[in-house]
């Protein structure tokens, strides 16, 4: 399989969503849609394969200590999380039964018009977005 091959596999059907997310919002360098355990599902143009891997994993990450902060403190369910770098945000947020929007963007970028982007996408497609969840599998000795 070539790397080409593996980049379509990963970039998904809603791909072409993601592209024009980050197309109509300043400042947005890339967009991934993950399981919540972290698997790319969908990625917008111009990654590579483990770079999409990573910030899969990284955003998977981040919304579970999220998620078991508000559930540890009663502060409830986790509607975004937000991480501020020296020269980009990174937003995560729920898309869907299973499933989570990752934006990366530049420091320049308007977050209120960027979270307000995301929830809009989410509110239109999240049903699409959805992941069924992984089975367990079992191991037998042979």
């Amino acid at each position: 399989m070539t790397d080409e091959q593996v980049s379509d596999q990963t970039r998904g059907d809603l791909g072409w969503l993601l592209d024009d997310l980050v197309a109509r919002t300043g400042h947005v360098r890339q967009a991934v849609l993950l399981t919540s355990d972290g698997l790319a599902t969908s990625a917008s143009d111009g990654m590579d394969e483990k770079d999409i891997e990573h910030l899969s994993a990284v955003c998977a990450g981040f919304h579970s200590l999220a998620k078991e902060t508000g559930a540890r403190f009663a502060a409830g369910n986790v509607r975004q999380t937000m991480v501020m770098l020296e020269d980009a945000y990174l937003f995560v947020t729920p898309a869907g039964d299973g499933s989570r929007l990752a934006v990366l963007s530049d420091i320049e970028t308007d977050v209120g018009q960027l979270a307000h982007e995301m929830a809009l996408l989410v509110r239109r497609v999240g049903r699409h977005m959805a992941v069924p969840a992984r089975a367990a599998t079992e191991e037998v000795d042979p």
